[in-house]
Parts: C-alpha cells; sequence; structure tokens
C-alpha cells in the first residue's frame, strides 16, 4: 500500500488554514465598517467643503474621520487577528 503524503492534513495545516479564515473574516467585517464609515462622512465632508457644516456636522465628521483611521489600523494591534478591539462606531 502506497501512501499519498501530499494528501495529508496535518494539525499545523489546519490552524493555518483556520487563521486564514480568520482573516477573512476580519478583513470582510472591517470592510464592511469603512462602508458604513464612507458614507457618513461623504456628506459631512460635503457640507465642511461648501462652507455650509455646523459645529455638530464637524464633531460628527471628526468622530467619523477617527473611526475610519482606528480602522485602517486594525492590523497594528498587538495580537492580530487572533485578538481585535474593534474601534467604538460614532453612531
Amino acid at each position: 500500500m502506497n501512501i499519498d503524503w501530499s494528501q495529508l492534513i496535518t494539525k499545523a495545516a489546519k490552524d493555518q488554514e483556520a487563521a486564514a479564515q480568520r482573516l477573512a473574516k476580519i478583513t470582510v467585517e472591517t470592510a464592511r465598517l469603512r462602508s458604513i464609515a464612507d458614507t457618513a462622512i461623504a456628506p459631512l465632508q460635503d457640507a465642511v467643503d461648501i462652507g455650509e457644516a455646523t459645529d455638530n456636522d464637524i464633531n460628527q465628521l471628526r468622530a467619523w474621520k477617527t473611526y475610519r483611521v482606528a480602522l485602517n489600523r486594525l492590523p497594528d494591534q498587538p495580537g492580530y487577528p487572533d485578538t481585535v478591539n474593534w474601534p467604538q462606531s460614532p453612531a
């Protein structure tokens, strides 16, 4: 009987696949949250750009941009992607 060792699934291979799946889920969730932030930022930025922003608009814009930056910096967190400290959404 010949064993095809290339077909062997090791614990290391299973762990690597699980890590890849976790990272993929985090990437999808990050993209989803970024899309929400982008949608919230666009009209606020428009109001600033045309000089019609209220103080509340400016504060909301700053909060959303801070959130979006935090999302972009998720990979810089210690323990990423095994541990993710999601930023709090401004809304």
